[in-house]
């Protein structure tokens, strides 16, 4: 059967008088939808929703396509986003997040020769266990969005930084293959729960007109852990690296004992007992759904791109384009993510300027295409501070990835929204697993910079038109929630027959 969407407001006044709102009424079924409504020219619905009935969650129903107005930033909206604790421990959830995800591409060759592991057989190898990592990230990405959902979002971030932060404590004391991919696994399981519900986080305790803003800097905090972790690996031994990161998550686990759920969450928990909370089933149960997955997917995949085949194995590039000198992944990693966090910030700003995430998204992915795809004929026989630069406008220019998933958040209900944002993110950097088995697969015929740019090219075209199709989120009203159409309208439709 069709499943629809409807959206969960609040203060619905309780009357016997009909209220109509002027919403966006999506349903793969509208005959079977418990509001009358009309369609208008423009492809909207004129709804009418009649308080007291039973449709779930009546007192909270909202409409799809309320936007606040406003955008800009206005004095003490920065204060307002400091000042909310819950911000904070997310931002440091991702930056121990972060830390941990770029430090295996900051001692890959260091930890793999401290196994035993070198030669040609390091670089396959270690791409073989960042594969490990990643698609423990995509098991994760399912496990906690959907516990998000279920659960709540502070004991979802209590779970998954446990695991995260014991798996990398763990790998300070690897001595074979076997346990440091088990372990890597493990890593990214736990690494999965972090960013979809941190940027949740913001999105439901910030005011409408400044959450872009939130996940921005909750993304920038994230990727200062990334510049953080290159520059303690090249300082210290690589198991000591991975020590300190262990503790810095059970440090933040003893922090986040005092953060509570957002009142958005659970009101619409208390008040939508006949939603499916959580459901894999309802996200990919329907049409209408997998249109907003898919191009959301799509939009991210470059970035990883730029960060699992270009910085990760900065080494090689080095070689394959005779820069003078030894080329650092470590370095490589910081300069590309510091310039990452400087073009967050600056996205995040665009944004809420142009009020709107489409557009900022789409400049800088414009900006990080020809970044990305450009820079290896700027580096043939260069210097390598002049290579470490050039990263880090490659990073700027790819430093969308907050606004991006702060979108996707914008994009779901309340009852899916951990669970939708969880699942992309991770498999955008899921993605990472079929571009380096196709990047290994043509550098025999095309050479290290011929198969970086054939698989870059893919990316950002199929980015573009991901971005193109999807529907802006700035200033839209989240309170609203995913319905599943046979489930939720029969015993509406039941109840008005009578």
């Amino acid at each position: 059967m069709g499943r629809s969407t409807v959206l969960a407001n609040t203060e619905i006044p309780r009357s016997r008088n009909r209220l109509r709102y002027r919403a966006r009424f999506v349903a793969d079924r509208p005959n079977q939808s418990p509001v009358s409504s009309s369609k208008q020219s423009n492809g909207e619905f004129h709804c009418s929703i009649r308080s007291g009935s039973n449709f779930p969650s009546t007192n909270r129903i909202g409409l799809e396509g309320c936007f606040a107005r406003g955008g800009g930033l206005r004095s003490g909206d920065m204060r307002a986003i400091f000042a909310q604790k819950a911000i904070w421990v997310a931002a440091l959830g991702y930056f121990v997040d972060l830390y941990d995800l770029v430090l295996y591409g900051a001692v890959r060759m260091e930890s793999l020769r401290g196994i035993g592991i070198t030669g040609d057989a390091a670089f396959h190898v270690g791409a073989s266990l960042l594969n490990y990592q990643m698609a423990g990230m995509v098991f994760g990405g399912f496990l906690f969005g959907a516990l998000g959902d279920r659960i709540g979002r502070k004991s979802t971030l209590f779970g998954s930084i446990f695991i995260y932060s014991t798996a990398t404590l763990l790998n300070a004391w690897v001595d074979d293959l076997p346990t440091y991919a088990a372990l890597r696994f493990l890593a990214g399981c736990g690494l999965a729960g972090e960013l979809g519900v941190a940027v949740t986080l913001a999105n439901e305790v910030l005011p409408t007109h400044i959450r872009g803003m939130g996940s921005a800097w909750i993304a920038s905090i994230g990727f200062f852990g990334a510049a953080c972790s290159s520059m303690i690996s090249s300082k210290l031994p690589w198991r000591t690296a991975y020590g300190v990161g262990g503790l810095l998550g059970f440090m933040l686990l003893v922090a986040r004992i005092r953060i509570l759920d957002p009142d958005l969450f659970l009101q619409a928990k208390k008040g939508a007992s006949g939603a499916s909370w959580g459901s894999l089933r309802l996200l990919f149960g329907s049409r209408a759904r997998l249109a907003r997955l898919l191009p959301a997917l799509l939009a991210g995949v470059p970035i990883w791109y730029v960060g699992g085949i270009l910085s990760y194995f900065a080494p090689e590039f080095g070689k394959a384009l005779g820069v003078k000198g030894d080329i650092s992944a470590g370095t490589t990693i910081f300069c590309g993510y510091v310039g990452a966090m400087a073009g967050d910030i600056a996205c995040g700003l665009l944004s809420q300027r142009w009020k709107s995430r489409k557009r900022a998204v789409l400049a800088f992915m414009i900006l990080g295409g020809a970044l990305a795809l450009g820079h290896p004929w700027f580096l043939t026989g260069a210097d390598p501070w002049l290579f470490y630069g050039i990263q880090g406008w490659v990073g700027f220019g790819n430093g969308y990835f907050a606004t991006l998933v702060a979108w996707v958040s914008e994009s779901f209900g309340t009852n899916l929204r951990v669970t939708a944002t969880s699942v992309i993110a991770n498999l955008i950097r899921a993605s990472v697993i079929p571009l380096t088995l196709g990047f290994r697969a043509l550098i025999p015929s095309l050479g290290w910079v011929g198969a970086s740019v054939t698989v870059g090219a893919a990316c950002f075209g199929a980015a573009l038109w991901g971005a193109l199709r999807m529907e802006d989120g700035f200033g839209k009203d989240l309170r609203y929630l995913e319905l599943d159409s046979k489930k939720d309208f029969s015993k509406e439709n039941t109840s008005q027959s009578r």
